[in-house]
């Protein structure tokens, strides 16, 4: 990332697109190398969530209403929606059954 003086024009902009990604952070105006796809491969930790995330997202679309609506409820006031709430409690409960009791912090 780098800070520039002020935002370039849009024809600029659009010139340097796929090569530099002009953006503004908190008030200051930036321009960063254009973000790449890491490509298809993945380290096998990252690998290993692709399950138990699968299972979550369609645990959330056949979670009956009433719990819906507690995960929505203990969600309010915080930044997450109901369903982050609960994509967070199933996936922190996964990785307690895939963690050995001596590894746990």
């Amino acid at each position: 990332m780098a800070k520039i003086t002020e935002m370039l024009g849009e024809k600029v902009i659009s010139g340097f697109k796929g090569t530099l990604d002009y953006y503004y952070w908190k008030g200051l105006a930036c321009v960063r190398t254009w973000p790449r796809s890491p490509g298809h491969k993945r380290s096998p930790p990252v690998q290993s969530g692709w399950q138990p995330f699968t299972e979550a997202v369609a645990l959330w679309n056949t979670t009956p209403q009433y719990l819906r609506d507690a995960y929505i409820s203990m969600a309010s006031g915080t930044a997450l929606s109901g369903r982050d709430m609960f994509m967070r409690a199933y996936m922190s409960g996964w990785k307690l059954i895939e963690t050995p009791v001596d590894d746990r912090v």
